[in-house]
């Protein structure tokens, strides 16, 4: 008697690739099994199995409510409806975040679990008040709800939550000391000098490393490792001040060398910057001083007289170790110092503030 299948090759027959039905394709199945056609007809114009037909149909309530829910009626995979309750303490949550970020308060995982299962905890207590609202919110939100950490991973990618490190001034800025600044000590200060806003300057500095080139790179798939190299560490200081009018001065500039190759038999008084020299190229209380008498000076002294302004000026500066106290070297200017760790805070130039550069 012949056997009722073929012997396989001796290479063996190739594997049957399983076909994976959109919603859209899923719902239309639905649909033709309620016009009445059979499982094995539907079966054969889609290319499935009987009892995968079958299925489909067993799952014809989630399947449907996939379907109002997606936005990309081509997906593959169910959606599956979250509670209401979760979903109010999640926007919550988020929320309580991002002000304790504003306030610089630290967060961990466990920091993070714990306020949300607080929150999950304080929604229900008020949806059973409601006994409507309460039989409604049961009938979908789980019996409990524990934060853990498979919760917490995908709250982190729905709500595009990052651990990072701390660093900075901002970490450890001294809030208190900054709104006392502001709300007293600054105030105080205009009332008694009397000052306007275009005789309020503030001045800070920052570093430009102008050859540092990046610490990663992209290799092609056969390549074993990038060649190294060494960081350049070649840097600027630029000096910035500015007026609370909106008026920004010529920038200092300090630089390693007094005369690089660049700038030989070159005037630097033509420069649109103030040109100074250090060995580290960084600010020193000579160069503050520097700055102070041959750059900010004359540059107040013609922008306040073009204006018709007496010159009493006040100058706002951290507390850096290279500023120097000038405020007894000129006659109308007073030096004020910014509390020790607010700069972060409340220092203007570290502010993002845009000036509006006038031409002379």
């Amino acid at each position: 008697m012949p056997p009722k299948r073929c012997a396989r090759s001796a290479g063996g027959d190739a594997k049957k690739t399983r076909r994976i039905l959109t919603i859209k394709e899923k719902i239309d199945i639905l649909d033709m099994l309620k016009e009445g056609r059979s499982y094995a007809d539907v079966g054969r114009q889609y290319g499935i199995n009987e009892s995968s037909v079958r299925t489909i149909r067993d799952d014809e309530k989630k399947i449907r409510q996939s379907s109002l829910m997606a936005f990309n009626k081509a997906a593959k995979r169910m959606v599956t409806p979250r509670n209401k309750r979760l979903m109010k303490m999640e926007a919550a949550l988020s929320l309580w975040v991002q002000d304790c970020r504003k306030k610089s308060i630290a967060l961990d995982t466990n920091t993070i679990r714990t306020k949300a299962q607080q929150l999950y905890n304080r929604l229900e207590d008020t949806e059973e008040g409601d006994a409507d609202e309460g039989n409604a919110a049961s009938a979908s939100a789980p019996a409990t709800f524990t934060a853990s950490k498979g919760w917490f991973e995908k709250f982190q990618r729905r709500y595009g939550l990052k651990s990072v490190s701390l660093h900075g001034e901002a970490a450890s800025a001294d809030t208190g000391a900054a709104e006392n600044f502001v709300q007293r000590t600054f105030k105080d200060l205009i009332a008694e000098g009397g000052y306007l806003p275009e005789q309020v300057f503030n001045m800070d500095e920052t570093g430009l490393f102008w050859k540092r080139m990046p610490s990663r790179t992209f290799l092609m798939q056969d390549e074993a490792k990038a060649p190294g190299f060494k960081a350049m560490k070649d840097r600027v200081t630029l000096i910035m001040c500015g007026n609370a009018a909106g008026f920004l001065l010529k920038p200092g500039l300090i630089y390693k060398s007094q005369n690089p190759r660049a700038l030989k038999n070159r005037n630097k008084n033509a420069l649109p910057v103030y040109w100074m020299h250090n060995a580290k190229a960084w600010i020193t209380k000579p160069l503050t001083r520097d700055w102070f008498h041959h750059c900010f000076i004359p540059q107040v002294e013609v922008y306040l007289a073009c204006k018709g302004i007496d010159f009493k000026v006040l100058l706002l500066m951290d507390n850096a170790g290279g500023h120097d106290h000038l405020d007894h070297e000129h006659d109308g200017v007073q030096v004020e110092f910014l509390p020790p760790n607010t700069t972060s805070l409340i220092q203007p130039m570290d502010q993002v503030i845009s000036f509006e550069m006038e031409n002379k």
